[in-house]
């Protein structure tokens, strides 16, 4: 019988040689330079490894003029499946306005939380316009304490598994623990 396996590998293009060092540098991508001056909104997922070496970088989604609509399974897929250990998410705004919407909030904090939970950094989300472009973790809009009761469920869900795996670790070191003073009673 022969097995089949697919190994995930990097990528074989440049880029790889390319780095996500600085909001500017980022800012500075030709996929992110693509998408300033479109006339809707465009949403990229850029994944980086712990040395910020640029693995991916992935349309999400095209909206209208004015809004677009992300799934944070996407982003959450899709930095799972690139191995990506840093994730930096870029939308443009076409209204030229730099300032972040309540979608963009929400989108932003619920991710990140998500993304945590696999030891993912949402190292940022950058909003660009035609001449500009804004980082919201320097403006402190990634609230690393977000919290809703989705969020709070999902929390819950793996204490209570970490809980579990402590309670099985603790019955099996008191059960070792009596195996051998009894062996040491002898």
């Amino acid at each position: 019988m022969k097995v089949e396996l697919e190994i995930e590998t990097k990528p074989k293009t440049n880029i790889l040689e390319r780095k996500g060092n600085s909001t500017t540098d980022i800012f500075n991508l030709d996929e992110v330079q693509a998408i300033k001056n479109a006339i809707q909104e465009h949403f990229l997922f850029i994944g980086m490894d712990r040395g910020n070496n640029i693995r991916s970088i992935r349309l999400l989604g095209i909206g209208s003029c004015s809004e677009i609509n992300i799934d944070s399974k996407d982003i959450v897929r899709t930095a799972l499946l690139t191995a990506s250990e840093k994730v930096v998410l870029v939308h443009n705004h076409p209204s030229n306005s730099l300032q972040p919407t309540k979608q963009d909030l929400y989108i932003t904090n619920y991710t990140n939380k998500i993304l945590e939970i696999f030891n993912i950094q949402m190292v940022d989300h950058i909003i660009v316009t035609e001449k500009d472009f804004r980082s919201m973790g320097k403006y402190n809009e990634i609230n690393r304490d977000f919290k809703n009761e989705r969020i709070s469920f999902v929390e819950n869900i793996f204490l209570n598994e970490e809980n579990q795996k402590l309670k099985e670790e603790i019955k099996n070191l008191k059960e070792k623990s009596v195996k051998n003073k009894q062996k040491y009673d002898r």
